[in-house]
């Protein structure tokens, strides 16, 4: 059973779908999953300040939606597996139905985050059926308690510190890009795919140079869990340089980590930046938990 499930984690959601079924749409605190047929599945979700309510807060979210989906919803008594799947929420559920579709889903809310999140399926003769939906809704996780936010899509997953904010995504053919930020303290994730092409007539280390330019400096070939890795950093080189970096536009500290996944034919990157020393223990903790999957 396990086999035929996969995670998605975006922007502290997350939650299992079958194997089969892919993201289409991403957006800060958006995710829509279509099969092979289409649309099956959204998810939205946003923080909630001040006291909750189901009816107002399914209508700011609901009108968030694309215009043939802002549709009249119809409140649903919570089915009994619904409901025990989601236990640790406060729920309610709703259908809809429009001449081209219908679907059906709930709205939760969780008193520990504070999140409300929307979860609607829709409906069409592909749909599986209630066993799959309920095996997605009882996966649904909002928040985590070690400090770490989960980011997993497509064949990426990585975990980075709560601190850290997304800033910019890009999920190109060829690479992926993630930034994040924690004030001027700035880290990267990298992926490439065809690595046996991009290295045919290059080593990982010239390949690392037109990543990042770290002045004079060389990068250092080493290992990361048996995978080949080069590594490459800058550091302010005397005491006037480092009092004045924290005036400087440009970060003054970078730190840039390849390596190759022969197996998997990916290149997996992460760099930092910033106007302060890094935090190596950071840098270490998303480099060892950073891969392909």
């Amino acid at each position: 059973m396990l086999n035929r499930w996969k995670e998605i984690a975006w922007y502290g959601i997350r939650f299992k779908i079958p194997a089969d079924w892919q993201l289409s749409q991403i957006g800060i605190r958006y995710l829509s999953i279509e099969d092979e047929n289409g649309p099956v599945m959204e998810i939205k979700w946003a923080p909630v300040k001040g006291q909750f309510s189901h009816s107002t807060h399914l209508k700011r979210l609901t009108a968030l939606q694309t215009r043939p989906l802002r549709k009249a919803l119809k409140p649903e008594p919570l089915s009994s597996e619904w409901a025990q799947a989601l236990s640790d929420f406060t729920a309610s559920e709703f259908s809809w139905q429009s001449p081209s579709t219908s679907g059906c889903g709930v709205l939760l809310f969780c008193a520990t985050c504070r999140h409300a999140t929307l979860v609607q399926f829709f409906q069409k003769r592909s749909f599986p059926n209630q066993t799959v939906a309920t095996e997605i809704l009882s996966s649904i996780r909002d928040h985590r308690s070690d400090g770490q936010v989960l980011w997993s899509a497509y064949d990426i997953k990585a975990l980075i510190p709560e601190t850290f904010e997304m800033k910019s995504y890009r999920f190109d053919a060829g690479q992926y890009v993630l930034e994040f930020a924690d004030g001027s303290q700035h880290i990267m994730l990298y992926r490439w795919s065809m690595a046996s092409v991009l290295l045919d007539k290059q080593d990982l280390a010239q390949f690392a140079k037109t990543v990042a330019s770290f002045g004079r400096s060389e990068p250092v070939a080493g290992t990361i869990d048996g995978h080949d890795m080069v590594e490459w950093s800058t550091v302010p080189l005397t005491e006037w340089q480092r009092r004045i970096s924290r005036f400087n536009h440009r970060a003054s500290y970078g730190w840039l980590g390849l390596w190759h996944l022969q197996a998997k034919n990916r290149i997996l990157g992460v760099k930092a930046e910033g106007k302060k020393p890094l935090d190596t223990a950071v840098l270490e903790n998303v480099c060892s938990h950073y891969e392909i999957i």
